[in-house]
């Protein structure tokens, strides 16, 4: 049965040991998060394939805001609805200013 999040032509399978090589972890990280992590079990052994440890890389990356708003750019914004367009904005009539005798 094909795994819907499993991208793999061809699945190889990793232990814990070879995964955590791959990761650059211990196994230790993966034996003690692995009820919250994606894994295969066959019987008492725990296997990862490929798209396994992609899935477990994107989950612990960690990006800075400073960063994301550099990737993700917000969208431009509408332009206000109070702000009148060209044709509506009429001259100024001008100050009156008091006449000093």
């Amino acid at each position: 049965m094909r795994r819907a999040h499993c991208r793999c032509e061809t699945v190889r399978n990793f232990d814990y040991e070879e995964a955590a090589a791959k990761l650059g972890c211990k196994p230790r990280f993966l034996r003690d998060r692995i009820s919250r992590l994606p894994h295969q079990r066959m019987g008492e052994s725990v296997v990862f394939c490929d798209c396994e440890l992609d899935l477990i890389r994107a989950v612990h990356s960690f990006m800075p805001p400073s960063f994301e708003a550099l990737l993700n750019p917000p969208a431009p914004s509408a332009a206000p609805t109070d702000v009148p367009s060209l044709h509506s904005i009429r001259p100024s009539k001008g100050r009156k200013s008091a006449r000093v005798s």
